[in-house]
């Protein structure tokens, strides 16, 4: 199953231990959910690293353990994959456009959004789980 992860829950998942961390540690050991990301989560990350390293006041060498484990459980899909349905997406976000090309992956893959954006979930409550909803979905996969 193909899950959208956006930079919000990566981040969130270098900041704290949380329910974004424990999603992807779960997915690490269990394998259920395939993650992929429109390439730009990766400038997006490495525009913030250093703040974000800063405030998850952790050394550098456990902030780069954390990010590996994190990124080597999403593959990266260039915008020439989805960018026709950029336009679709636009039109569904309005004015918070901001996630326009995780969503626009997310109707070319027909699946759903990482996300613990509570405006994105507003705008797309049906595509888009938070941590606590994707915890619950990978646990029911095991069934």
């Amino acid at each position: 199953m193909y899950i959208v992860a956006d930079v919000n829950v990566i981040i969130s998942s270098l900041l704290t231990s949380g329910d974004s961390f424990n999603v992807f540690a779960l997915n690490s050991l269990l394998d259920k959910v395939k993650f992929v990301a429109p390439e730009f989560l990766l400038v997006e990350l490495d525009k913030h690293k250093s703040e974000i390293k800063e405030r998850a006041k952790i050394d550098t060498e456990k902030f780069e353990e954390n990010l590996n484990f994190v990124i080597r459980q999403i593959d990266f899909i260039p915008d020439s994959e989805f960018n026709d349905k950029i336009d679709k997406a636009k039109k569904i976000l309005g004015e918070n456009i901001k996630d326009c090309q995780y969503l626009a992956l997310a109707l070319k893959l027909n699946c759903q959004i990482f996300s613990g954006d509570k405006r994105f979930k507003e705008s797309c409550p049906d595509k888009v789980l938070n941590p606590k909803e994707m915890l619950a979905k990978i646990l029911f996969e095991l069934k």
